[in-house]
């Protein structure tokens, strides 16, 4: 079982659980450019129709997801020694992948990434190398190395989740409204980042990485990122955005939670049902997403408990 389930280290080696907020982030900008991410209204009016299989948007998410997967391996690539220490991604770290055949892996993803756009829709150039350039380069390589500056960290990971909204807007639209309607999308996803860096707090710092946690504390970090997420909510009601009201209404409980403990494991739990919460709420419109989201979980448990007798992806605080 051990030695078949070895054919898959590569595609594990993508991290495909983190393609999850990516996904769905290019799946409701490709509505909300079709003005159908009002989810209450279109319940309402009985409007609330699937979207299904359409060859751009395939397209585009392939597309996508191969940015996305070859910006990941990059990442554990030049994170070989923080992951070790947080002992987790150890495919590259304990060596069952070696360094320079995750590095030409990764490069082969990322440069299919940049071609695809070219034979199908040539507006897709601009932000997917873009993501490319932000999440494969500047946040891994020095002397940028974005992930290890707290602030541009931030800004990094904001360009990451918006240039995966303009995606799924140009696959269908003009760039006239795209960053106005982008606005509660951006911050709601930037809330939850900032959850995100909290569990590799030790490891970072042992390293020499200075995240957003290692510099400002849990507490700030915390902080920033209930300010986002209000923010977020704020401006859905401004801009009457029903689907970021919806997905902040579910995940109050979480934060709320959060709030009162300031722990660690609330803040796993919080991001956890935050990215849950709001791929759910797309898989309303586009209902492949949620069979592609269940096979990938499962087969992700399946694939960590026979290989690695790893307990992931969960919903636990840890």
């Amino acid at each position: 079982m051990n030695s078949r389930l070895r054919l898959l280290d590569y595609f594990f080696l993508t991290r495909p659980v983190l393609f999850f907020p990516g996904w769905a982030t290019l799946l409701i900008g490709f509505a909300a450019a079709r003005g159908e991410h009002q989810l209450i209204t279109q319940m309402r009016l009985g409007h609330l129709s699937p979207i299904l299989f359409q060859p751009d948007l395939f397209l585009s998410i392939v597309t996508f997801t191969l940015a996305m997967g070859g910006s990941f391996v990059i990442n554990q690539v030049y994170d070989v020694d923080t992951d070790t220490m947080n002992k987790k991604l150890f495919l590259l770290g304990e060596g069952f992948i070696s360094i320079k055949n995750g590095f030409r892996f990764a490069l082969f993803l990322l440069t299919l990434s940049m071609l695809l756009p070219l034979f199908f829709n040539v507006s897709l150039f601009l932000p997917v190398a873009a993501f490319n350039l932000v999440t494969g380069y500047l946040y891994n390589v020095r002397p940028f190395a974005l992930k290890n500056k707290p602030v541009w960290g931030v800004v990094a990971n904001m360009a990451m989740g918006w240039l995966a909204f303009a995606m799924g807007w140009l696959a269908c639209a003009d760039f006239a409204s795209l960053i106005s309607v982008s606005l509660p999308f951006l911050f709601f996803n930037t809330s939850l980042y900032f959850l995100t860096t909290l569990p590799d707090t030790r490891g970072d710092a042992g390293t020499g990485k200075i995240t957003f946690p290692v510099k400002f504390g849990k507490e700030w970090t915390i902080a920033w990122c209930l300010f986002f997420f209000i923010i977020a909510f704020i401006i859905s009601l401004w801009h009457k955005n029903e689907f970021i009201f919806v997905v902040s209404i579910l995940t109050f409980p979480f934060m709320l939670r959060l709030y009162l403990q300031k722990s660690e494991a609330a803040a796993l739990v919080a991001v956890k049902a935050g990215i849950a919460l709001f791929s759910l709420a797309v898989c309303i419109k586009f209902p492949l997403l949620f069979i592609l989201l269940t096979f990938i979980f499962f087969t992700a448990r399946f694939y960590y408990k026979h290989r690695f007798n790893y307990n992931y992806p969960n919903f636990k605080g840890s």
